[in-house]
């Protein structure tokens, strides 16, 4: 695996610099760091953050332009299989549109990571948002690819319905639990590497909420979310959620598109 992290001299990119070099261990793959200069700045820090982390093949990237378009190109450039980002300012939620990672969310072609977790050993548990579209299966896919095999994976489909009618509803979700199970056994045949026992549930209610929920009481070191081709999470499952998460992200939030 090939890992780009793009780095804007913040403290939350050294944090997720940390994770990346983490994963880089793991899956013995491969770390590239980039940097998008939108004023001349002196790469030598950088080289030294990367020289310390002792990581054989590891490259620092310098490159000029706007920095989503010249992310999302250099990741591509360089066949990266998965781009890692730090989080945007935190004392600013409101201010999340329009910033690097909104926009790479929005259009980059591989998975991305959004790392905000201060504890980067290998994550020991995640919840990947499961429906039936092939986004969300790529999700399932990827977030499975960066757990060491001991880690927990929990699949969560969300049956959307309203309190009021949840009883008139009890068949229909008789059969969406009946069909998720199937799902499940098809894509856990289907992991590479094999092996890994996927736990999974199914909620009926209010989509927000259920997610709240299963995140409260999974306490998930890492959120897998499918992203559709046009638009930032246009599945039933989780619609516009996604901006919310990312703006304020309980874990860290792993985006792949189908």
């Amino acid at each position: 695996m090939h890992i780009l992290i793009a780095h804007d001299l913040t403290p939350e990119a050294d944090l997720a610099l940390q994770r990346a070099a983490q994963l880089a261990r793991q899956l013995e793959g491969r770390l590239t760091l980039l940097h998008v200069q939108e004023r001349e700045t002196d790469p030598q820090p950088l080289r030294e953050r990367l020289q310390a982390l002792g990581l054989p093949g590891a490259e620092l990237r310098i490159a000029k332009g706007q920095p989503s378009a010249t992310i999302a190109s250099q990741a591509e450039g360089v066949g990266a299989d998965l781009l890692v980002l730090g989080a945007h300012h935190k004392s600013s939620p409101e201010l999340f549109a329009g910033t690097t990672l909104e926009r790479l969310a929005r259009s980059s072609r591989i998975p991305l990571l959004l790392a905000i977790n201060r504890d980067v050993s290998p994550y020991q548990r995640a919840l990947v948002a499961l429906d039936f579209s092939q986004c969300a299966c790529a999700a399932l896919h990827q977030a499975h690819r960066l757990l060491p095999s001991e880690a927990e994976l929990y699949a969560l489909n969300v049956f959307e319905v309203a309190p009021s009618k949840a009883a008139e509803q009890q068949e229909d979700l008789d059969l969406q639990c009946s069909l998720f199970s199937r799902l499940v056994a098809d894509e856990q045949a289907r992991l590479a590497p094999p092996g890994r026992v996927l736990e999974y549930g199914v909620r009926s209610g209010e989509r927000g909420a259920c997610l709240a929920a299963a995140i409260a009481e999974r306490r998930p070191q890492l959120l897998a979310l499918g992203k559709h081709t046009r638009s930032l999470m246009g599945d039933a499952l989780l619609g516009g959620m996604a901006q919310d998460l990312l703006r304020q992200p309980p874990c860290d939030i792993l985006i792949s598109r189908g």
